[in-house]
C-alpha cells in the first residue's frame, strides 16, 4: 500500500531490491520463468489499474486491465493465462511482455474470488452468492491478438461450457485447483473447507476450522497438503488425503466488531497476566516477557505470550456456537435453515451444466458445532433487520495471583427495544474439569463460579480488581443512576446431603454485591485501586473520587484539572485513572487533558493540555506512561484552515466571474457553493489522512515533573495500549524514578499489532511482532532539572551507589543556568531542608556532569 514492491531474502530478513509503483499495490503475482509481474493497483482518485512490469528490463510496459476497483489476480502455474475480477466481469488474457486483449466473461452475480488450473484447461471463480463457476476448455476462446486502443474487451462467440456448483450460503472466500487438476478446493465465511471432485462434482468436507477462510495455496514439496489462510490470523496446514489439520500457527486474534476505541484499546479490554500467575492460569507458565490477554471475535479471550510470540489458549467466555448467519439482504424475507451434517452432501450441492437454469433457493445459516438458527433471524433482532452483531468481552480484570479472572460480556440488540445486554462473570483457574471452559491450548482453561446479568442499568463502563483480596469494582449507568458496585467472593459451605463436591475437597465459593454508591448525580467512569488497595478512585464526570470500599466512605473529592468557567462548558469527562506505586500520586486521562493529583496535598500537581488514549503506571520505577495522539504536519493543518477558510472568498469571487459573464446570480450561487463543498471535502479527507499517518507519541514521565523522561513515536496507529511489562533489570527496587531505568513497554495498536519498547542499554530487546517496523528503542529525551534528579535520590533514602544520575549537557543545567543555580527552582514549601541539600550543593559546584 506504499506503492512499493520489494523483494526479500526471507531466510536472512534482508530486502534485496525495491521496486517503485506509481499507485498503492493491492495483488501481485509473478511468473519466474517469463520474466513478467502483474500488479492490481487502486488509484487515489477511483478506479483500479492492472499493470504489467518487465522484470528483467526493470520497467513498466503499460496497463493491461482498466477496472473499476483492483481486484485479485491469478496466474497459471504454466503461466500462459492470467485473470482478475471486476464485479460482474471475469477477464481472462495471455500473459507475455506485450499486453494482449482481454477475454470478457459475465455473469449476474459479482465475483468474489478466482482460480486457474494447472494446464490452462479449467478457470474457477466464486460469486457473492456463494457459487462456484467452472469453465471447461476455454483456453481457445481467449484472444491472442495483441490489445489496441480500440480492441477493448472480447466477448466469446461460443459460450465454453460452464459448470455450477453451490455449497457455500454465503459468498465464496478463496478459490485453488489441485496440482493434477482433478479436485478444486472452495473456503468462505462457514470456516469449512469444501474439496470438491470436479469429475463427479461432489463435494467432501473439513468443517470447525474456527474462522472464515480467506486464502488456499497448495505445497510445492507435497500436493496433498494446503496452506489455509483465516480471517482470524491463524495459518493451518491442512492434509486433504486424510482431511485432518496437521499444525496451526495462530496470531493475535483481530478485534472484534463491536470492540471501537477508546472503549476497547485504551479501556479494560486487553490486560496483562500478572507476574508468577501463568502456571495456574494458563499451560505452560508464562514467558519472561508476560502474557498478554485480549478479547477475540465469538465473545473468546486470546491468552498470547509477546515474549515468545505465540498463541497459549483461547477461552470462550459465552457459551456459544461459532454461527454463520444468511447475508443481511435477505435475512427478513427468507427462512435460513442449517446445514446438512458435515460429510454428506448439501441438498443444493448438484451441478448445472451450462448456466441457463438459474437456482432459486433460499440462504443458509451454517451451525459447525450443532445448534439450531431461528428461520429468518436471531434472537432479538427485528423482522428485516440486518444481521445481529455478535457478542464480545468488553471489560477484563485479573487478580494478583491470576487465579481468579473477572470479565464483563456484551450482548448488542439481545435486550428489549433492541438494547444492549451486559453480563458479569467470575472463573476461577480450573484444572478442565466438568464445567471447565474448553481451551484450544494443553494446559488448565478458567471454570465460570458466578454470572451476574445486567450488574448495572446500563452498560458497564470500568471493572478493576483488588490488589490483595478478593473484591471487585464496577462502575455503570447513565446519567443520576450512574453507580458503582462492589463485589465480593464468599465461601459457602455445601447443603448437607446434597451430594455436590467431592470428598475432602474445599467449600464452594460465590460472589455477590456488598455495597454500592454514587456521588452527586455525577456519571461514573474510570475507577482504580492504590498499591495497597487502601483507596479506591473512581471518576465522576471530570472530577476524581476517593472512597473506602469496604465502608463506602467518601475519603476525598479532588478537583476537576481543567476548571471551567461557565456551567454550560462542562470539562470532558475522565477516561482512565492510575495511581503511581510508591508514590503518593493519581494520574488521570481524558480526550483533553493529562492531569497528576498529589494525594497529599488534595491538588493538582500538574496538568498538561493534551488528551490521552491511555496510560499505565510502571510499579517497578515509580513512572508513569502516556499515549497521545500525535498532531498532523503543520502544512496539512494549514491546508485545511485554508481550504476551509478561504471558501467563502472563492465562493465570491466564483459569483463575481460568472456574473461578469452574464450568468444568473442563482446559477452563481449553485456552482460555487458546489465547488466550495468539494473543496472542504478535499481538506476533509486530506487532514483525517494526515492525522491517521502521524500516529501517537509515547511519553515516560516521572509523575512529580511534567518533563517527558522517555518518548517514541508509533506512526501510523490512532490508538494504541499500553501496559508495563516485568523486567528482571528493575528488580522492584520502588526507587521512585531514581534508577535511571524503565520497565520495558508494551504497545498494542488497534489493528493488534504490538511491540515492546525498551530503554537503551537495558539488556531487553525490542520485539516487534506487526508487519511493518512499530515503535523502536525508547531514547532519552531533554533532561530534568538538577533539583529534580537530586531531590529524587534524597527522598528515596540516599541510595547513591544504585542510582544513576540523568546525562546533563554542558557544565550548565536546562535554560543556561548553573547546575547549583537549578538546586533550588522549586517552591520553598516543598525543598528538603538545608541537611539534606548541602551535599548536593558541594558536590555540583565542585564536580563536572561527566565525573564518575
Amino acid at each position: 500500500m506504499d506503492a512499493t514492491v520489494r523483494l526479500w531474502d526471507y531466510r536472512s530478513g534482508e530486502e534485496l531490491s525495491r521496486v517503485t509503483a506509481r499507485e498503492p499495490v493491492k495483488y501481485m503475482v509473478i511468473h519466474k520463468d517469463l520474466g513478467v509481474a502483474y500488479l492490481s493497483m487502486q488509484l487515489r482518485e477511483g478506479g483500479g489499474r492492472v499493470v504489467l512490469y518487465n522484470i528483467r528490463s526493470g520497467k513498466f510496459s503499460g496497463t493491461a486491465m482498466k477496472t473499476r476497483l483492483a481486484g485479485p489476480l491469478a496466474l497459471s502455474p504454466a503461466g500462459g493465462l492470467a485473470a482478475t475480477i471486476d464485479r460482474h466481469s471475469l477477464f481472462v488474457w495471455r500473459t507475455g511482455t506485450d499486453i494482449y486483449q482481454p477475454l470478457n466473461l459475465h455473469h449476474t452475480k459479482p465475483y468474489t474470488c478466482l482460480a486457474i488450473s494447472a494446464d490452462d484447461s479449467l478457470i474457477a471463480a466464486g460469486d457473492a452468492s456463494g457459487r462456484i463457476l467452472i469453465w471447461r476448455a476455454f483456453e481457445h476462446s481467449v484472444p491472442s491478438g495483441l490489445r489496441s486502443e480500440n480492441s477493448g474487451k472480447a466477448h466469446p462467440a461460443v459460450q465454453p461450457p460452464l459448470t455450477t456448483l453451490h455449497w457455500h450460503a454465503h459468498p465464496v472466500g478463496c478459490l485453488t485447483f489441485s496440482p493434477d487438476g482433478t479436485y478444486l478446493l472452495s473456503g468462505g465465511s462457514e470456516g469449512v473447507l469444501v474439496q470438491w471432485a470436479l469429475e463427479t462434482n461432489r463435494p467432501g468436507f473439513l468443517p470447525r476450522l474456527g474462522g472464515p477462510l480467506l486464502g488456499l495455496h497448495p505445497s510445492p514439496a507435497d500436493p496433498a497438503r494446503y496452506l489455509v489462510r483465516q480471517a482470524d490470523n491463524v495459518v493451518r496446514l491442512v492434509n486433504v488425503a486424510t482431511m485432518k489439520v496437521e499444525c496451526s500457527v495462530q496470531g493475535l486474534r483481530p478485534s472484534p466488531l463491536g470492540l471501537l476505541p477508546p472503549a476497547g484499546v485504551a479501556g479494560g479490554a486487553a490486560a496483562l497476566l500478572p507476574p508468577g500467575a501463568g502456571g495456574a492460569a494458563v499451560g505452560g507458565g508464562a514467558g519472561s516477557g508476560g502474557v498478554l490477554v485480549v478479547p477475540a471475535e465469538n465473545a473468546a479471550l486470546q491468552f498470547y505470550d509477546v515474549g515468545r510470540d505465540r498463541h497459549m489458549q483461547l477461552v470462550q467466555v459465552a457459551p456459544r456456537n461459532a454461527v454463520s448467519l444468511s447475508d443481511a439482504s435477505t435475512s427478513g424475507r427468507q427462512g435460513a435453515g442449517p446445514h446438512p451434517p458435515h460429510g454428506q452432501q448439501h441438498p443444493h450441492g448438484q451441478h448445472h451444466t451450462h448456466h441457463s437454469q438459474h437456482h432459486q433457493h433460499h440462504p443458509h445459516a451454517h451451525v459447525p458445532h450443532g445448534g439450531t438458527q431461528q428461520p429468518g433471524q436471531a434472537a432479538g433482532s427485528a423482522p428485516g433487520s440486518e444481521t445481529p452483531a455478535p457478542p464480545f468481552v468488553s471489560l477484563l480484570a485479573f487478580s494478583r495471583d491470576g487465579s481468579v479472572m473477572a470479565t464483563v460480556d456484551l450482548r448488542p440488540d439481545a435486550g428489549p427495544y433492541g438494547s444492549t445486554e451486559a453480563c458479569l462473570k467470575f472463573w476461577d483457574a480450573g484444572s478442565g474439569s466438568d464445567g471447565a471452559v474448553s481451551t484450544s491450548g494443553s494446559g488448565s482453561g478458567f471454570v465460570l463460579n458466578t454470572r451476574v446479568d445486567e450488574p448495572h442499568r446500563d452498560l458497564v463502563s470500568a471493572l478493576v480488581y483488588h490488589p490483595t483480596r478478593n473484591l471487585a469494582v464496577t462502575t455503570g449507568g447513565s446519567g443520576s443512576e450512574s453507580e458503582y458496585k462492589v463485589w465480593i467472593q464468599e465461601r459457602r459451605a455445601s447443603a448437607p446431603g446434597s451430594g455436590s463436591g467431592r470428598r475432602g475437597a474445599p467449600p464452594s465459593t460465590h460472589w455477590r454485591c456488598l455495597s454500592t454508591g454514587g456521588y452527586k448525580g455525577l456519571p461514573l467512569g474510570a475507577a482504580a485501586f492504590s498499591a495497597d488497595g487502601s483507596v479506591l478512585a473512581v471518576a465522576a464526570g471530570s472530577r476524581v473520587t476517593l472512597w473506602d470500599a469496604e465502608s463506602n466512605a467518601l475519603a476525598a473529592a479532588l478537583p476537576a484539572a481543567v476548571p471551567t468557567n461557565s456551567a454550560a462548558a462542562a470539562a470532558a469527562p475522565l477516561t482512565s485513572l492510575a495511581f503511581v506505586p510508591n508514590t503518593p500520586f493519581l494520574a488521570a486521562a481524558s480526550p483533553s487533558c493529562v492531569a497528576v493529583y498529589n494525594l497529599l496535598t488534595a491538588a493538582v500537581h500538574w496538568c498538561l493540555p493534551y488528551g490521552a488514549v491511555s496510560i499505565t503506571a510502571d510499579a517497578a520505577y515509580g513512572l508513569l506512561a502516556a499515549a497521545l495522539p500525535a498532531p498532523p504536519p503543520p502544512q496539512a493543518a494549514v491546508a485545511a484552515a485554508a481550504a476551509e477558510g478561504g471558501a467563502g472568498g472563492e465562493e465570491a469571487a466564483a459569483a463575481e466571474e460568472q456574473e461578469a459573464a452574464g450568468a444568473g446570480p442563482s446559477s452563481t450561487a449553485a456552482a460555487a457553493a458546489a465547488a466550495a463543498a468539494q473543496r472542504r471535502r478535499q481538506a476533509a479527507r486530506a487532514a483525517h489522512g494526515a492525522a491517521a499517518a502521524a500516529g501517537c507519541h509515547v511519553l515516560v514521565f516521572d509523575p512529580r515533573d511534567a518533563t517527558p523522561k522517555y518518548h517514541c513515536h508509533v506512526p501510523g496507529a490512532s490508538h494504541v495500549h499500553l501496559a508495563a511489562l516485568p523486567s528482571a533489570a528493575a528488580g522492584g527496587s520502588g526507587s521512585g524514578g531514581s534508577a535511571g531505568g524503565c520497565s520495558p513497554l508494551l504497545i498494542l495498536r488497534d489493528n493488534r499489532q504490538y511491540s515492546v519498547a525498551a530503554v537503551p542499554g537495558s539488556g531487553i530487546a525490542s520485539a516487534s511482532a506487526g508487519e511493518e517496523a512499530a515503535a523502536g528503542p525508547i531514547p532519552k529525551e531533554e533532561t530534568l532539572s538538577v533539583f529534580e534528579a537530586t531531590f529524587g535520590k534524597v527522598a528515596a533514602g540516599g541510595t547513591a551507589g544504585g542510582a544513576v544520575a540523568m546525562d546533563v549537557d554542558g557544565g550548565a543545567g536546562v535554560g543556561g543556568k548553573a547546575r547549583w543555580a537549578e538546586l533550588f527552582d522549586a517552591p520553598s514549601h516543598v525543598l528538603p531542608p538545608p541537611t539534606a541539600l548541602a551535599h548536593a550543593f558541594l558536590t555540583l559546584l565542585t564536580t563536572t556532569p561527566g565525573d564518575s
